[in-house]
């Protein structure tokens, strides 16, 4: 009966520690970005390795769909982050252990008899499971929260990206400025030679070609440290792999329906949903704390070598007397942290609705502004550069003014790129605070958009 009984007791103990949990692999992070962005994590990696997809070709220069797929593959900071998910499924498999079963020996030393008892844990019935749903609820929430950390990466490396192509566009713009100053000052140099001006009118001349020389050092230097932090942000930081902007398509703006974005980013952003998961893991080990009062233990079995009836063996059981304490402590500090989750993410909830807010607010803006820039200010600097040529053809204006205008389209040229720039950085920001892509079609960028050449001016056959 004794017998029967510690076998079946045992049997049940290893059915429950068979019960295998369920995992969170890097697969379904990989798809559930996928599903968001269009990009996925790849294949993993060993530490310093990097890898890249076959369709990325650095020699043809890095496009921005390119960059963002060298990135999630190996920024170092992410791939530092997805490290968690391998703890995470560590800590499953710790909830799911069984207890090691315990044995306890008298020796028969002088007039002692032998004595020997196999302990082993009972609570592990009722109280593995609470503490395996607790652990796959936390690697769920790593999960979710891995899945928004890389919405956050695919951001960073589209800003970075824009933001190191208009640096690139900035020092070829300064380049062009400088000469055209450079010429304008050569200009007003042979018009004080010939005495049709004074030195104190072209002073003025010359130190804005000096500052001309200053902003081509100074936006080159930007171009570079712009590049620098795209390498970091790529993996590529100790490469030597040429990176070299590609003109990049335009995504078609539409008018979003602000709240419906918010409705969104609140029912389907990762990292509300990771702190919905971790309110349920911390009211698991609440539960948890409550089934651990009593820490039941089964003696199975006790046996003495000299009983009443010679060899004696019997079950027993060892357990808490919850007199001083009823775990108080620990179911306190359990549902003080679920309490305090709920707080944050109605916390994290309404700063998603703000995040939304501000980048639509933002993208609006910069609508504006490049439509301003590239339909209004724009042409009209063409059109005086255009009419100034003429002119100058006719013998009407001088030299001066020629280039004068055309030193205003570069500047209007610059002015253009960066409100499309922030267009941009404004897009991938919203994209990120709603939690996936809004937009699925591209158009070729216009002409305005690519180094438009400076008017040309043949400065030998015209006079000063």
């Amino acid at each position: 009966m004794i017998r029967r009984l510690v076998t079946s007791v045992l049997c049940l103990l290893l059915v429950a520690g068979c019960a295998a949990p369920t995992p969170h692999l890097r697969c379904q992070v990989s798809g559930d970005i996928y599903t968001r962005t269009g990009y996925d994590l790849g294949p993993g990696s060993a530490v310093c390795e990097q890898v890249f997809d076959d369709w990325v070709i650095w020699e043809d220069g890095l496009t921005e769909e390119e960059a963002v797929v060298v990135g999630l593959w190996n920024n170092p900071a992410y791939q530092e982050l997805l490290a968690d998910l391998d703890i995470s499924l560590a800590d499953i498999v710790q909830a799911a252990q069984l207890q090691n079963p315990q044995v306890m020996t008298m020796l028969p030393i002088g007039v002692k008899q032998w004595e020997f008892a196999l302990m082993v844990p009972l609570d592990l019935i009722w109280a593995r499971p609470v503490r395996i749903s607790a652990a796959e609820l936390e690697a769920s929430r790593v999960a979710e929260r891995l899945a928004q950390d890389g919405l956050n990466v695919v951001r960073d490396i589209r800003v970075a990206y824009i933001d190191w192509q208009l640096a690139v566009q900035r020092a070829q713009l300064a380049e062009q400025g400088a000469k055209l100053r450079n010429e304008i000052a050569r200009v007003a140099e042979a018009r004080l030679a010939a005495g049709d001006v004074a030195e104190l009118d072209i002073a003025a001349i010359r130190l804005d070609a000096l500052v001309g020389s200053g902003d081509v050092a100074r936006a080159s230097r930007d171009a570079e440290l712009a590049g620098e932090r795209l390498r970091y942000l790529l993996g590529v930081q100790l490469s030597d792999l040429p990176l070299t902007p590609v003109p990049t398509a335009e995504v078609q703006v539409t008018n979003f329906d602000v709240q419906l974005l918010v409705e969104e980013a609140v029912a389907s952003r990762p990292d509300l949903r990771a702190v919905e998961l971790a309110v349920s893991a911390a009211e698991e080990r609440a539960v948890l704390a409550k089934r651990d009062i009593w820490q039941l233990t089964g003696i199975l079995p006790d046996i003495n070598a000299q009983g009443a009836k010679g060899f004696e063996a019997g079950p027993g059981l060892r357990f808490n007397v919850p007199i001083f304490h009823q775990n108080q402590g620990a179911i306190a500090r359990a549902s003080a942290d679920a309490e305090r989750l709920r707080r944050q993410y109605v916390n994290r909830r309404d700063l998603a609705a703000w995040e939304v807010k501000q980048a639509h607010l933002q993208l609006l803006q910069a609508q504006t502004d490049r439509t301003l820039w590239r339909d209004q200010i724009l042409p009209h600097a063409q059109q005086a550069v255009a009419s100034s040529q003429y002119a100058l053809a006719e013998g009407q204006v001088s030299l001066l003014l020629v280039l004068e205008s055309t030193r205003q389209l570069l500047t209007a040229q610059q002015r253009e790129r960066e409100a499309d720039a922030q267009l941009r950085r404004a897009m991938a920001e919203l994209e990120r605070s709603v939690g996936h892509r809004l937009m699925t079609s591209v158009e070729s960028v216009p002409t305005s958009r690519e180094m438009l050449p400076t008017p040309r001016v043949d400065t030998e056959s015209n006079t000063p």
